[in-house]
């Protein structure tokens, strides 16, 4: 029976389902011709007016996409108070700040009898469907990592709602008015179990937040709320008159995909009448956009946002196939100690959508060659939407098994490679390749076509059968013929990933994997070995030598991502045992 100022949910769980709402686009779209020489900029931008029908009620929202929108970037789902419409918000100042930080704006609206709390389902649901039109990729590309949530007035009440309930997705709560939930609806948020740890509640999911109260000096429930899940401490920090929580690193896990940076603002009546809204909104979005909540095992784990120069890495650029490409390279410190010592490589190929330095940010691939002192380098996609008939924003896409671009992508990896070899020091016998998803594929389709180039192959999220349209005549006749070399590879999925996840059932993408790749390396299928280990549980295939030539993992609770925690078992597992010699023969060491 329906509740009042609650949820409708059956058995106390909530989820958004699978988010990889691009393969659903039904619609082809008439796009703008693509810039050679300048690849990344926006196919769209200024406002998008949308539509949603939730219950058979049709309801407005307005897209706002800065002109210089990244080509994967950051958007804020804007809940203006009662009776403003979306544009009446976006004239209100809100266009010049989408600009000015080049965060694109999804703007909602309140029916004309303004935000319901009472019946509070219907807005979440209208949330819902604003949400996921929003991210299917048809104008622009929100990236997974920056999705941030804020309220104004009447809209702040749905806008925390909303954003708890999704407290794995959001990366920051923004509410600047009526925020604070009616006690049944916090109460019931207590109880609904998170989407990817059953041992904590939604309410329990770290999210950092900026909340102002317009009518008292205190935060209230929801603020403390907010304030125990992230784990803070008041240390009398103030920022201004507003209060400043952060933290607690004692409490904080260790874990090496998560650091304890999220924080916790609250600015109450007296403050807030002193600033101008303006200022205030704009200082709130700025706090917001220093979180990225990067998709990982369990609810997503907060990194602060980074720039290449942060992470220490160097831009190359060149016209390959009359094609403006990039790459970013990353020098471990030891190289200026020792610049002719020859060091390993590591490729890092991004997936769909992404880019090499959102992959530097997720994956920090170049922290553990820090750690294990060898090169990374990063390398970039170039904007198609060929695999999606048109039907999405032309993104970064790999011409490889399962998708295809109008690049050669093999020939731009080669002269890469062949860049960096005759600028640094690299072993010829230890170059290595990893990816993760559309970059998984690419990662396999350099280990058909150029398996000598590389020493292991270490692919995740994406198998050498997957079917992109869950079509398995698809894949029918994929196969990467005996031609007598040795493939080390490691591939890992998640348990919640795309396709077919981390199941092995007979003549599923994984199963067809595991045996081709026995067959390409001469392996006994029937003598795999599995070993569980917290999350993951791998099954390996060794020769006659022992040496673990093929790994498959299964990581639990895991969605579609590749996390440092997975770089740094890739890298001191499985991938640094390995060297190619110029013969190529495979050399492996305990």
């Amino acid at each position: 029976m329906k509740k009042a100022y609650c949820l409708d949910l059956d058995n106390g769980r909530y989820t958004l389902g699978d988010l990889n709402l691009m393969l659903q686009n039904k619609e082809t779209m008439s796009y703008p011709p693509m810039d050679p020489k300048d690849p990344a900029r926006p196919f769209f931008t200024g406002p998008v007016p949308q539509r949603v029908t939730v219950d058979g009620e049709e309801r407005p929202f307005l897209l706002y996409i800065p002109s210089r929108f990244p080509i994967s970037g950051a958007g804020l789902f804007l809940y203006p108070d009662d009776g403003v419409t979306c544009e009446q918000c976006l004239d209100s100042g809100w266009r010049e700040l989408s600009e000015k930080t080049q965060c694109a704006l999804i703007i909602l609206q309140a029916r004309e009898g303004g935000w319901s709390r009472e019946d509070i389902q219907s807005e979440v649901s209208y949330s819902e469907a604003v949400f996921k039109k929003a991210i299917c990729r048809t104008y622009f590309s929100l990236n997974e990592a920056t999705y941030y949530i804020m309220g104004l007035g009447a809209g702040a009440y749905v806008a925390a709602a909303h954003g708890l309930l999704s407290s794995s997705l959001f990366s920051c709560l923004l509410a600047d008015g009526d925020y604070q939930l009616d006690e049944r609806l916090l109460r019931q948020l207590g109880t609904i179990r998170s989407d990817r740890d059953s041992t904590c509640s939604k309410l329990q999911v770290i999210m950092p937040a900026w909340l102002v109260n317009r009518s008292q000096e205190e935060g209230g429930p929801v603020l403390e709320s907010l304030q125990l899940a992230n784990g803070t401490e008041d240390r009398g920090l103030r920022c201004g008159g507003t209060e400043v929580y952060q933290q607690d690193v004692r409490r904080c896990c260790g874990e090496l995909d998560s650091l304890p940076i999220s924080e916790v603002r609250f600015t109450g009546a007296a403050e807030a009448a002193r600033l101008p809204d303006k200022a205030l909104h704009e200082q709130m979005l700025l706090f917001a956009l220093r979180f990225k909540r990067w998709l990982s095992i369990g609810n997503g784990a907060f990194r602060a946002a980074r720039t290449e120069e942060d992470m220490g890495l160097k831009r190359f650029e060149a016209e390959i196939d009359g094609l403006k490409r990039e790459w970013l390279v990353y020098e471990p410190t030891a190289y200026r100690r020792e610049p002719e010592r020859k060091r390993p490589l590591l490729l890092a190929i991004h997936g769909y959508s992404c880019t090499g330095k959102m992959f530097a940010e997720n994956t920090e691939w170049h922290a553990v060659g820090e750690r294990r002192d060898f090169f990374v380098v990063y390398v970039s996609a170039y904007p198609s939407n060929k695999s999606f008939g048109g039907r999405t924003v032309p993104l970064p896409t790999w011409n490889a098994v399962g998708m295809t671009a109008d690049t050669d992508d093999i020939h731009y990896v080669m002269e890469v490679l062949k860049a960096v070899k005759s600028a640094y020091p690299i072993d010829p016998e230890r170059v290595y390749v990893s990816g993760h998803s559309n970059g998984s594929l690419m990662t396999q389709t350099l280990m058909a076509k150029k398996p000598l180039e590389f020493a292991a192959f270490a692919p995740q999220g994406a198998q050498f059968h997957m079917a992109l349209n869950n079509d398995p005549q698809e894949a029918a006749g994929r196969d990467i013929p005996d031609d007598g070399i040795i493939r080390p590879v490691w591939l890992m999925m998640g348990s919640e990933d795309i396709g077919d996840q981390d199941r092995i059932e007979p003549g599923n993408a994984n199963d067809r994997f595991l045996d081709m790749m026995c067959r390409l390396n001469h392996l006994d299928r029937s003598r795999g070995q599995c070993l569980e280990n917290g999350r993951y549980r791998t099954l390996t295939f060794a020769d006659a030598e022992g040496v673990p030539l093929l790994r498959f993992s299964g990581i639990r609770d895991t969605p579609h991502t590749f996390t440092p925690e997975m770089a740094q078992i890739y890298w001191d597992q499985f991938l640094c045992h390995f060297r190619r010699r110029a013969d190529g023969s495979i050399v492996y060491t305990r």
